[in-house]
């Protein structure tokens, strides 16, 4: 048994030293895992709020871009109203005799 005895202590040795190892490396790695658990929520709300705020971004573009072209619209209607009515008139009695008298006018 002697002569094993020097086996022995250093496989026990060994094995515990490996208890150890692997029970240190476990706590190392939960807490590891939850250190990358937690950078990743934060991350993640992170992302959502650059989402967020990109989405509103857009949204306010969207609706600019809305009322631009509303106005566009107006001013083409009020343009094309105003060209007809002047058309309009052109072609009544009155409208005629007043480009005569304003022709008239410019001759003079």
């Amino acid at each position: 048994m002697e002569k094993y005895l020097p086996y022995i202590v250093s496989i026990v040795c060994a094995v515990i030293s490996g208890f150890a190892s692997y029970s240190v490396a476990r706590k190392q790695g939960k807490a590891d895992l939850k250190k990358l658990e937690k950078q990743h929520e934060l991350d993640l709300e992170k992302q959502r709020e650059v989402f967020e705020m990109e989405k509103e971004k857009m949204e306010l573009d969207h609706k600019h871009k809305i009322e631009l072209m509303e106005k566009e619209t107006e001013n083409a209607l009020g343009t094309e109203l105003i060209s007809t009515l002047a058309k309009e008139y052109m072609h009544t009695p009155e409208g005629q005799a007043q480009i005569r008298s304003s022709g008239k006018n410019r001759r003079r």
